[in-house]
C-alpha cells in the first residue's frame, strides 16, 4: 500500500510526459520483471526489490485505467469499470487458490509458484503493444481539454471525500485479507475453515465487482449503494463482535458487501470528472492519498490485538471506520463534478 501511494502520486505527471497507454505498457513490463526477479532472487534484498518493482507497475496501471476507460468508453463507463473491477477481484482470488498447486507442478518450490505469475503477466504485455503499434496511441495530457493540478484538488470537497472513502474502503479490505482468518480461528474455527471463509469472501467479490459499476452509472447519485455496502459491513463486524462462532459464514458473506466499495470508488473517479484529463489527476490524487490512509489499517489493527489480547477493540475500531466511510461516501456519491467545484472556488 505504501508503494501504491508513492508511485501513484507521480503517475499523473508521468502520463502527461509519455502518454497514458505507454504508462500502462511500462507498468505491465515492470510487473513482469519484478515478479520474475523476486522469484530468482538469492537474497532478501533482491526479493524486496522485485516486489517493489512489481507493485510500482500495478500502482501506475491502477491510476491510469479509470482515465483510459473514461476516454475510450465514455458511454460504457459502468460496463468497462465492472470488467476492470471484476478482473481485479479475480486477481485476488485466483492466485490464492492455485499458487500452491503451481509450486507442486513446477518442481521449483516457492520460486516456481511465484515466478509462474510473471508468465501470466507477460501475456498482458501483448495487447498493449499491439494497441500502440496500430497507431492507437494515448494522447499526452497537455494536448487534451480540461485537466487540473493536484494542488487545485485540495479545494474540491468531492475530491477530498472521495479520497477518504477510497482510503477507508481500502483499509477495511486489507484488514479483512490480513486478519479475518485470525479473527475466525480465535473464535474456534480451524485454520482450514478460516482460510476457506476468506476464499468465499474473495469469490463473492467477483460478481459484485462486475455488476455494481454498471448499475451505479445509471443514476446521478450513488448514495444508496454507499449505504448498502456499509450496512452489510456493519452487520458483519457486529456479528464477529457479538457472536463470532454462531454463524461465521453469514458474517463473512455480509462482510463481502464491503468488496463493492472498491468498484464503486473507481467508478466514482470517472463519474465525478467531466474530462479524461481531470479523471487522470483525480485518480492519482484519490488513490495515492487513500493508500496512505489504508497502509495504517493492518498494522494498527494488529497492534491493537497485541495490546488488548482480544479482537473486541479492533472490531469496534473497524466499526467506527465504517461510520466514517458512510459519511464521506455519501458526500462523494452526490451528483456533481470536480471541475464545477474548482470553478466555483476560483
Amino acid at each position: 500500500m505504501i508503494c501504491f501511494a508513492g508511485f501513484g502520486a507521480v503517475t499523473p505527471a508521468l502520463s502527461r510526459r509519455i502518454g497514458e497507454q505507454q504508462v500502462v505498457l511500462v507498468g505491465v513490463i515492470a510487473i513482469v520483471v519484478g515478479l520474475g526477479g523476486r522469484a530468482a532472487a538469492g537474497e532478501p534484498l533482491g526479493f524486496v526489490a522485485g516486489s517493489v518493482l512489481a507493485l510500482a507497475g500495478i500502482a501506475v496501471a491502477n491510476i491510469v485505467l479509470p482515465s483510459l476507460i473514461k476516454r475510450h468508453f465514455p458511454h460504457r463507463v459502468g460496463l468497462m469499470m465492472g470488467i476492470y473491477s471484476m478482473s481485479a477481484a479475480a486477481g485476488v482470488a485466483l492466485p490464492a487458490a492455485v499458487t500452491v498447486p503451481l509450486i507442486d507442478a513446477t518442481g521449483y518450490g516457492w520460486r516456481g509458484g511465484l515466478g509462474s505469475w510473471a508468465v501470466f503477466a507477460a501475456v498482458a504485455v501483448i495487447p498493449w503493444m499491439v494497441l500502440l503499434s496500430t497507431g492507437h496511441h494515448g494522447t499526452v495530457e497537455h494536448d487534451q481539454p480540461g485537466g487540473c493540478s493536484t494542488a487545485a484538488l485540495w479545494r474540491s470537497r468531492t475530491a477530498l471525500s472521495l479520497t477518504a472513502f477510497f482510503g477507508l474502503q481500502s483499509l477495511n479490505a486489507y484488514v479483512m485479507m490480513g486478519w479475518l482468518p485470525a479473527i475466525l480461528t480465535s473464535a474456534g474455527l480451524s485454520s482450514r475453515n478460516a482460510a476457506l471463509m476468506l476464499s468465499v469472501s474473495a469469490l463473492i467479490a467477483i460478481p459484485i465487482s462486475l455488476a455494481l459499476p454498471r448499475i451505479a452509472t445509471r443514476r446521478g447519485s450513488q448514495r444508496r449503494y454507499v449505504v448498502a455496502i456499509v450496512a452489510g459491513g456493519l452487520a458483519g463486524y457486529l456479528g464477529l463482535l457479538l457472536a463470532p462462532a454462531i454463524a461465521p459464514l453469514l458474517w463473512v458473506m455480509l462482510l463481502a458487501s464491503l468488496h463493492g466499495a472498491f468498484p464503486l470508488a473507481v467508478t466514482l473517479i470517472a463519474l465525478r470528472a467531466r474530462e479524461p484529463a481531470t479523471a487522470a489527476q483525480l485518480s492519482g490524487f484519490v488513490q495515492s492519498g487513500g493508500y496512505v490512509l489504508a497502509a495504517l489499517g493492518p498494522l494498527a489493527i494488529g497492534a491493537l490485538n497485541d495490546l488488548t489480547t482480544t479482537w473486541t477493540v479492533p472490531l469496534i475500531v473497524l466499526i467506527a471506520t465504517l461510520v466514517l466511510e458512510l459519511i464521506v461516501g455519501l458526500i462523494a456519491a452526490q451528483p456533481r463534478h470536480v471541475e464545477t467545484e474548482l470553478a466555483t472556488a476560483r
